[in-house]
């Protein structure tokens, strides 16, 4: 073999490694970028799931037994949140999620939740509201080490009542 036919083999070799790493480095993003979407599609059923179980109470606590009337009689701005004694077992009304905070884990990976209940005015449901509405906003924030984003999930709930 001459110094021609040498030189050749080496550059076909060094193609064929670099067309080697070029595969093998797509495969990895590949398979990074599909860890990442089941990350977050757990870290969005986690949310979803705990806005859910949220809407199914009642809007406010006095409304838990009986129609309200009056937005004076609902629960005060700077008082959302559970009343004294209340666990996330026993909550019973939207606004006890205010403040919440908890750890849940699925395949080992811990996902960090917090929620903010507000009041908000319909037409500005990017703000809060510091009177007492009808509509309450609440924001589910779920953070994890594999997920480099916060994941924030809202909605708005409305006390509707028909004689």
């Amino acid at each position: 073999m001459n110094t021609g036919q040498s030189l050749l083999s080496i550059g076909a070799l060094l193609i064929l490694s670099l067309s080697i790493l070029r595969v093998n480095n797509g495969i990895l993003s590949s398979d990074s970028v599909m860890q990442d979407s089941k990350i977050g599609v757990l870290a969005t059923s986690i949310g979803t799931s705990l806005i859910e179980e949220a809407s199914k109470k009642a809007f406010d606590e006095v409304s838990v037994d009986d129609a309200v009337l009056d937005k004076s009689s609902l629960t005060s701005p700077y008082s959302l949140g559970p009343s004294w004694g209340e666990t996330p077992d026993t909550y019973n009304d939207f606004d006890d999620y205010n403040g919440y905070l908890a750890v849940d884990t699925i395949y080992s990976i811990d996902f960090r939740m917090s929620c903010d209940v507000c009041y908000v005015d319909p037409y500005n449901v990017d703000g809060k509201e510091p009177d007492k509405t009808w509509h309450k906003k609440m924001t589910v924030s779920i953070t994890s080490s594999f997920i480099t984003d916060t994941l924030r999930y809202s909605t708005v709930y409305s006390y509707w009542h028909f004689r």
